[in-house]
């Protein structure tokens, strides 16, 4: 498995009624980072999870927790922080 700091943006929205301006002045895409192992990776998304147990046992299965699916078209870097296994 690896792990992979991601970078890559997002979606956002305001708080309630607002004047336009100050949509206009927000109007931005919202930076976000996330590190993980890398469960799953293909054409259309990559799936991240933080937490892995059981690689180390030869007779238990791998478990993961917290993971995150972030599509590719939203993903602007990857970097492989380490390789594992």
């Amino acid at each position: 498995m690896k792990l992979v700091l991601v970078e890559w943006v997002d979606s956002h929205s305001g708080k309630g009624w607002q004047p336009i301006e100050e949509i206009k002045k927000n109007s931005k895409l919202l930076y976000c980072r996330s590190v993980g192992w890398v469960a799953h990776e293909d054409y259309t998304c990559i799936s991240l999870t933080p937490h892995l147990s059981g690689e180390k046992n030869d007779s238990i299965l791998v478990y993961v927790c917290g993971d995150i699916t972030i599509p590719k078209k939203a993903v602007t870097k990857i970097t492989v922080l380490r390789r594992y296994g």
